[in-house]
């Protein structure tokens, strides 16, 4: 430290006694100077446990901004449903452990996501238009889907089942529909109609209505034996109403993945493999398989322990 020099020597001693005196106060010989506030344990917790991210990254730049916006659809319980306080159900735990990725097992993670509404319209546009960082909202991988958005690893793998009535014991298979006994509904024109012609070598007898609603009609009426669609509508169908249940394996395979925006120079570094790193991580501890048992296992009748079960 360089200092300035003041003339006479009078003049000196006493600025030296001057600085003699502050420096010993300040070492607490001639009394105690105000201590520094000291940080909060909540913050020095925080500090601490923060996973800690390659600067480059857009994980970092997340985590530096402090939210996430997820795209979600609102597709009613057990998978997702807007609440009071945001969301609830399979997919936002799955958004909220993204969330305990980048800012830690001891922040909330409700705090860091903002939550942006879609339907199927708009859950690809979300991320395209970069209103969301990601989309948590039933997408089906795909080769064409891979050509507009980056997607993760698989976080479900569901399928087309059938929706009967509780009482039904004569639908438990596919089998059991292709002898064309049963009378199953389908909207007309889907690929769901489409697909149970093609797994029955068109031997199934259905019923084609114009909407699903019309197929629900005829499913309460006795006019159809089964309605037949994704699994994933047909299990918050079932959650509605507690005297329909859904019945088969599923014959086709559909692959649920987060959709990401892709990167545009290096923007998104790094985020597909951290969020496919985010689901790993709570595949091997168990936490996917906990979330499973919880939301969708008493609805889809289905154990799984892995994604892709």
């Amino acid at each position: 430290m360089s200092c300035t020099r003041i003339g006479s020597r009078t003049h000196s001693r006493r600025l030296l006694g001057v600085v003699a005196a502050a420096l010993l106060t300040s070492c607490g010989l001639f009394g105690t100077p105000a201590p520094s506030p000291a940080p909060t344990e909540t913050a020095t917790a925080t500090a601490s446990t923060r996973p800690r991210l390659e600067l480059s990254t857009y994980q970092y730049a997340l985590q530096t901004k402090g939210k996430i916006r997820v795209a979600v659809k609102d597709g009613g319980m057990p998978i997702i449903m807007r609440t009071a306080g945001g969301y609830d159900g399979f997919e936002a735990e799955l958004a909220r452990e993204v969330a305990k990725a980048i800012w830690g097992q001891k922040d909330d993670p409700n705090t860091h996501i903002e939550w942006v509404s879609v339907d199927d319209s708009t859950r690809v546009s979300a991320l395209t238009s970069n209103q969301a960082d990601i989309t948590i909202a039933q997408l089906v991988t795909s080769d064409d889907l891979k050509k507009t958005i980056d997607l993760s690893d698989t976080y479900l793998k569901t399928g087309q089942r059938f929706l009967v009535k509780k009482s039904n014991e004569d639908i438990k298979e596919t089998a059991d529909v292709a002898s064309g006994e049963e009378t199953v509904c389908a909207v007309k024109g889907s690929a769901a109609e489409a697909n149970l012609r093609r797994i029955t070598n068109d031997r199934a007898k259905i019923l084609s209505l114009d909407t699903l609603e019309f197929c629900l009609q005829a499913l309460a009426s006795g006019a159809a034996d089964a309605f037949t669609s994704e699994e994933i509508v047909l299990i918050g169908l079932a959650f509605k109403d507690p005297n329909l249940k859904i019945v088969a394996k599923p014959f086709t395979e559909d692959l649920l993945a987060i959709g990401i925006k892709k990167s545009s120079n290096a923007d998104r570094q790094g985020f597909r493999e951290f969020v496919n790193g985010a689901l790993l991580r709570i595949v091997a501890d168990r936490t996917w398989a906990r979330l499973y048992a919880n939301y969708l296992l008493p609805v889809s009748g289905l154990a799984k322990q892995i994604p892709t079960d």
